[in-house]
């Protein structure tokens, strides 16, 4: 029964010995009293392993934050070096609160690879790079309280009553209905409803000051898609679907889009006057105006006319700038 019970406690809140007694009985079939099950864990926190108890009544359990994970039992050294790979490469990805949550895991997979025998094997994280060609920036600290809690509203489908910094620096106390979470370069955005309001809207997790959760279940409109309300929002759309058709003199440019294209209909040809003409149906949105942008004066935009006419603003604008003395 021992090992069920630690199977059984979390790693950043706390299970009452009462849960834990429900548990056993509800998912295992194992009758028990409060006190055998208090004197198990004790036995086992005696035994080293890094537990920790809140001395309430009913106690409240947990893993100390320093224990190393143990619920992958035999952790073979290859899943060890994908939890080092992980760790070193999503980091610029993921808030803080996210990644200290796979610390244990990490800790267990440096003290597995220590011990393994395949040397070559060991070394690999040193061979391995993630480069991106966005310019890489420090994501915003979200604290762990904050990560936990709206991690639990969304698992438990429950409302959390939040203070919220706004972009001005305004603090505002919302009801919070969770819907879902997007990661995007960094930033981690709650998609939830607010107060009494039905229409989602975007929340950024490092803004939220505090959580308070609410007995109170989400209510999910029946039209709500979140790859759809993602794709409508966090692309920033400025229009419908475009045949964008465009210029390149930079061959090495084209032989990049020949290997990942831009759309699946994609088409690239070679002008007479020895330039690549690149035609695809794309989304119009910010994201794709500053994709173009980055190609600077290697790339022109022949279509559609009014894309073309805010890229003939741009350079004027960008010209006037640097004229100036």
């Amino acid at each position: 029964m021992a090992d069920l019970i630690l199977r059984m406690i979390p790693r950043r809140v706390r299970i009452s010995t009462t849960e834990i007694r429900e548990r056993l009985k509800s998912e295992y079939g194992i009758e028990t009293t409060l006190r055998t099950v208090q004197r198990d864990l004790i036995t086992l926190e005696a035994s080293e392993f890094p537990l920790e108890c809140d001395d309430n009544r009913p106690a409240g359990w947990c893993w100390r934050k320093d224990a190393t994970a143990f619920d992958i039992p035999n952790m073979d050294p290859v899943t060890a070096l994908t939890f080092k790979l992980a760790e070193k490469h999503i980091t610029r990805m993921m808030p803080h609160g996210v990644i200290s949550a796979l610390k244990p895991y990490i800790k267990a997979a440096d003290e597995r690879l220590k011990l393994t025998k395949e040397s070559t094997l060991s070394r690999w994280p040193d061979k391995i790079r993630v480069v991106t060609r966005n310019l890489a920036m420090i994501p915003p600290v979200v604290t762990e309280d904050v990560t936990d809690s709206v991690y639990s509203a969304l698992l438990e489908e429950r409302r959390f009553k939040a203070d919220y910094r706004t972009m001005t620096g305004r603090k505002k106390t919302y009801e919070v209905n969770p819907l879902g979470m997007a990661f995007v370069d960094g930033l981690t955005y709650l998609i939830a409803s607010l107060n009494e309001h039905q229409d989602p809207v975007l929340l950024l997790l490092h803004r939220i000051l505090k959580i308070e959760l609410l007995n109170k279940p989400v209510s999910v409109p029946a039209d709500f898609d979140l790859d759809a309300y993602i794709a409508r929002e966090l692309t920033f759309p400025v229009g419908g679907p475009i045949r964008l058709v465009i210029k390149f003199g930079n061959k090495e440019d084209i032989i990049r889009l020949e290997e990942a294209p831009i759309s699946v209909d994609q088409k690239i040809t070679l002008r007479e006057d020895g330039a690549f003409e690149l035609t695809a149906t794309v989304e119009d949105t910010l994201q794709l105006h500053w994709w173009l942008r980055g190609y600077g004066e290697r790339v022109e935009v022949v279509a559609p006319k009014g894309l073309r006419h805010k890229f003939v603003e741009i350079a004027a604008q960008m010209s006037t700038m640097y004229m100036a003395k």
